[in-house]
């Protein structure tokens, strides 16, 4: 009889392990301040024993939107001393939806193991009626569990489908296929009959990729995402640099399109040597590193969500402040 492979949980809180008022509690549950007790989600699922022997590891379990650049440095180190030896076949991490793609694109950046890291949340809270936590759960665990997910990347399991940590996002509040990723698809599927079905294999995802180097580091350079809209002045751009900001992600209108206003206060951002980067606001589609922005000093975001582009930034701010191999790194990842 083949043994099972190992699989380490990491819990740092979310939907996935609250406990609302009501059955009908689908939004404000996380009010309550109720999780479920330390072991509680795994034995909820007993069925993931079938594909893995599952191992909670310790961390802290709180609302995504409480994390900070310091969790993110700890949770790095923790899966990558889990995944140095040969006693893990893969790591799941449980996680708030609101800021998940957020934690494992920084997690894909920084990771250097080919092992199977695999983020996974919850729309609906185990207490909601018809929770989807169980089953996400279940196959992340059969995803981290599958020899076929080594060498993506970290990914993200949801509603039975495989993301690329680069590509996904959530694109609505309370929907259970919330993630998706809108440029380019999904890289496969958890299916029906508990097989794990990859069908792509993102080309910026691949073993070779830059990896950004955490030894020595408690924390990232301040980055920070000015959003554009109809009027806006540049006093938010502006505030950011007294702020002592490094970076500034410009989540431009439409194809990356400040106002000018904003332009003339990205320009003195740059001048004061802060690295601007332009994307856009839509939520899909790619900004291309235009002749004007080249002349201006300014990074182009590539297919990158605002957000992403920030956490990107900051990694690529450890590294150099040239705009040209700032943008190497976002041509490349």
């Amino acid at each position: 009889m083949t043994a099972r492979p190992r699989v380490a949980l990491i819990q740092t809180g979310g939907t996935i392990d609250s406990v609302g008022a009501s059955r009908l509690d689908l939004a404000w549950y996380y009010e309550t301040g109720e999780r479920l007790p330390d072991g509680g989600l795994v034995a909820s699922v007993p069925e993931s024993g079938e594909f893995a022997a599952v191992e909670e590891k310790p961390f802290r379990r709180l609302s995504s939107s409480a994390l900070t650049i310091r969790d993110w440095l700890e949770l790095a180190r923790t899966v990558e001393a889990l995944l140095a030896g040969d006693d893990y076949a893969g790591v799941v991490l449980t996680h708030g939806t609101n800021t998940l793609e957020e934690t494992a694109y920084f997690l894909h950046l920084a990771l250097r193991s080919p092992k199977p890291v695999v983020l996974v949340g919850a729309i609906r809270p185990p207490s909601a009626l018809s929770p989807d936590g169980p089953l996400n759960l279940l196959r992340a665990v059969q995803v981290a569990a599958s020899p076929q997910a080594r060498g993506h990347g970290v990914l993200v399991v949801a509603n039975d489908t495989i993301h690329s940590a680069r590509d996904v996002t959530k694109t609505a509040p309370f929907r259970v296929q919330a993630f998706q990723a809108p440029d380019l698809g999904p890289l496969g599927y958890a299916d029906a009959d508990g097989r794990v079905v990859f069908y792509h294999r993102h080309l910026r995802a691949g073993p070779d990729r830059p990896r950004f180097d955490l030894a020595g580091l408690d924390d990232l350079p301040r980055v920070d995402v000015v959003a554009s809209y109809v009027g806006a002045d540049g006093a938010l751009v502006d505030a950011a640099v007294a702020a002592g900001t490094r970076g500034i992600v410009s989540a431009g209108t439409g194809g990356g399109r400040p106002t000018p206003a904003e332009d003339a206060a990205l320009d003195r951002a740059a001048a004061a040597g802060v690295v601007v980067c332009q994307s856009s606001r839509v939520g899909s589609g790619r900004i291309p590193p235009s002749p004007s922005l080249r002349a201006r000093g300014a990074v182009a975001a590539d297919s990158l969500q605002p957000w992403k582009a920030k956490v990107l930034l900051a990694l690529a701010l450890t590294r150099t402040t040239d705009p040209d191999a700032v943008q190497d790194l976002f041509d490349r990842l």
